[in-house]
C-alpha cells in the first residue's frame, strides 16, 4: 500500500507549485450514462442487464500538466451462476473438484452459486498526464486490460468472448487479460511514440468483487484464494498506413501474482498470464484476433487456462455484419469449449443500438486436474438479442 501513496506524495509536490498559481473554480466535467439488455432463446437463459454511470473532471495547469478524477459506479443483473466470469460451469456441479482457477476463475464443485443483481465502483481514480506519460491512482483496470486488443464483434456487452453479459452462463473465452479487476492500483502508461505505447500497473492485492472480473469470488466447496502483489506489464501499438488508409493495431501483455488459498495443501503459487492480440481496420471491413494464455496459478499439477477467438466484420448499408469464433481450455476443471456467432446490428436511433445473431457455444468436461471422469457435454444455441443506450 505504501508504494502507491509514495507515488502520489511525489506527483503532489511536483505539481504544486503550479496548482498554487491557478484558479481552481474552472474544471471540465464530463458523465456519461448507460444501459444494456441482453438474453437468449437457449434453453434456461435469463434476461441480463446493467446500468451505469459515470463522471470526470480534469484541469490543464500552466505548465501543461492535465490533473483529474474519474469514477464510475455499474449495476449488473448478469447470468446468476457465472456472474463476473467465474463460476462453476453447467454440469460441472456433479463433480467433487475443490480448486478454482486464479486467473479463469472457474472450479469444479458438488453445487453452484447463485449471484442476483450486484452493484459496484467500478471505477475512482485519480490521474496526472503530461509529456512524460500518464499515473493514474485508485480503483481501475490493469494495464494489460486497458491496452487489449482483438476480434470485433457486433455485439458491444453480450460478446462470445470476454463478455460483460452472459445470457447462457456459456461463455468460457477470455482474452482480454483482466486479472485485478477494479482493485486499487497504481499504474503508468507512456506518451505514444510512433504509434507504440507502454504501461505498468501494480496492484497489492486483488480484493474487490469487480462485476466483470471478480478475483475475491470464493465459490462453494472451493477455498479461498488471495491475490497479491500483482505486476503488468504491456505495449500497445496503433498506426494508420498512409497509402491505404488501413488502421493497424495490436498489443502485447504479460502478468504475474502471488496466489495462495487459504487451506493445506495449497497447490498455488505464482500465477503468470500472457496474451497479444491484433485487428487491422479497413474501410468498411474490420478482422481481428487474439490469444491469452496463463498457468491459473497452479503450481502442482495441469491447470492451465488457454484462450482465443478471430472475428471480422463488415458495414454495409448502415448495418455492422460480423462472425466470429472462439476456443478455450480449463486444465483444473477439464473444460473444452467452442463458440460461433453470426450477427448484424445497427444505431436505430441516437444513443440506442441493437443488435441480433445466432450462437452456439458447446462445453465438453473430460477430467477434473489428474482425475479422468465420464465426459460432460452441454450446449446452447438460440438468437442473442442486445439493446443497448448511451447517454
Amino acid at each position: 500500500m505504501w508504494k502507491p501513496l509514495t507515488l502520489l506524495a511525489v506527483l503532489g509536490v511536483a505539481a504544486s507549485p503550479a496548482i498554487a498559481e491557478e484558479d481552481w473554480d474552472v474544471w471540465e466535467t464530463a458523465h456519461e450514462a448507460e444501459g444494456a439488455i441482453a438474453a437468449s432463446s437457449a434453453s434456461g437463459s435469463p434476461v441480463t442487464m446493467l446500468g451505469a454511470f459515470g463522471i470526470s473532471t480534469n484541469r490543464v495547469l500552466d505548465n501543461g500538466l492535465e490533473i483529474g478524477a474519474t469514477g464510475r459506479f455499474e449495476v449488473q443483473h448478469d447470468h446468476p451462476a457465472r456472474a463476473g466470469f467465474s463460476g462453476i460451469p453447467e454440469g460441472f456441479e456433479a463433480v467433487a473438484g475443490g480448486w478454482q482457477g486464479g486467473f479463469s476463475g472457474l472450479a469444479a464443485s458438488a453445487r453452484r452459486e447463485h449471484v442476483g443483481t450486484r452493484g459496484q465502483l467500478e471505477q475512482a481514480y485519480i490521474y496526472a498526464e503530461g509529456g512524460y506519460g500518464e499515473v493514474r491512482l485508485g480503483r481501475d483496470k490493469g494495464v494489460a486490460a486497458r491496452f487489449h486488443e482483438g476480434a470485433p464483434s457486433v455485439f458491444v456487452k453480450a460478446a462470445a468472448a470476454n463478455p460483460v453479459l452472459d445470457p447462457t452462463g456459456q461463455a468460457y473465452i477470455r482474452t482480454d487479460h483482466d486479472l485485478t479487476g477494479p482493485a486499487l492500483k497504481v499504474s503508468y502508461a507512456s506518451p505514444r511514440i510512433l504509434g507504440v505505447r507502454a504501461g505498468v500497473s501494480f496492484t497489492p492485492s486483488a480484493d474487490v468483487r469487480g462485476l466483470d472480473r471478480d478475483p475475491a469470488r470464493r465459490l462453494a466447496g472451493s477455498p479461498e484464494l488471495s491475490i497479491e502483489s500483482a505486476a503488468e506489464a504491456s505495449l500497445n501499438v496503433s498506426r494508420k498506413l498512409r497509402e491505404s488508409g488501413v488502421r493497424l493495431q495490436a498489443a502485447l501483455a504479460y502478468s504475474r501474482a502471488d496466489v495462495s488459498a487459504s487451506v493445506t495443501p495449497d497447490i498455488y503459487g505464482t500465477i503468470e498470464t500472457w496474451s497479444a492480440g491484433a485487428s487491422a481496420e479497413f474501410d468498411t471491413i474490420t478482422v481481428g484476433a487474439s490469444i491469452l494464455g496463463s498457468n491459473n496459478g497452479v503450481d502442482s499439477g495441469p491447470g492451465d487456462y488457454s484462450a482465443w477467438s478471430i472475428g471480422v466484420t463488415k458495414r454495409a448499408f448502415s448495418i455492422d455484419f460480423g462472425a466470429d469464433y472462439g476456443e478455450a481450455t480449463d486444465d483444473l476443471t477439464g473444460l473444452e469449449s467452442e463458440s460461433w456467432s453470426l450477427g448484424a446490428a445497427r444505431e436505430v436511433h441516437e444513443g440506442v443500438r441493437i443488435a441480433a445473431g445466432y450462437r452456439s457455444q458447446t462445453t465438453r468436461q473430460r477430467r477434473t486436474g489428474v482425475i479422468s471422469v465420464p465426459m460432460n457435454r452441454d450446449s446452447a444455441e438460440g438468437v442473442v438479442l442486445e439493446i443497448t443506450l448511451s447517454l
